[in-house]
């Protein structure tokens, strides 16, 4: 009987990163007997980031597990149709819909973030001060 390989890694950077972001998460992850490897994509179309991912996807053993940030999650929402791909993990990344843009989900994150501080205000400096217990006990 053959013993079942662990799935293969691939980073999926930030829009405002390279590849080089995961380099001290990935000696870690190898160590745990997995192959890795970031991606590294030019920024300048989407569909062009994701050709390079599934690009990458061929320098690993498949099954492989996506891994993206920020902007990478738009990227490998895409790549993730791909047969060698095993799964998506979204580390504080977008998520869009197969309709939806990179740029659209971040507005209605806006929008959603606006209404929420609509509806909701912190209590004055004041009053939290004296109830915070983390501050500390003034003398009167």
């Amino acid at each position: 009987m053959s013993t079942p390989t662990k799935p293969s890694i691939v980073f999926c950077h930030g829009i405002w990163a390279d590849g080089s972001c995961f380099d001290k998460v990935i000696p870690t992850v190898q160590a745990e007997g997995h192959q890795v490897i970031a991606s590294q994509y030019g920024l300048d179309t989407l569909a062009g980031d994701v050709a390079t991912v599934k690009r990458t996807l061929g320098r690993v053993s498949s099954p492989a597990i996506l891994v993206g940030h920020s902007y990478g999650g738009s990227v490998m929402t895409a790549a993730g149709t791909d047969d060698r791909v095993a799964g998506l993990v979204y580390i504080a990344a977008l998520a869009p819909d197969a309709d939806e843009t990179s740029q659209r989900q971040q507005e209605k994150s806006r929008t959603c973030n606006a209404s929420w501080r609509s509806v909701w205000a912190p209590p004055p400096m004041r009053s939290r001060a004296a109830t915070s217990p983390c501050s500390p006990t003034r003398a009167s």
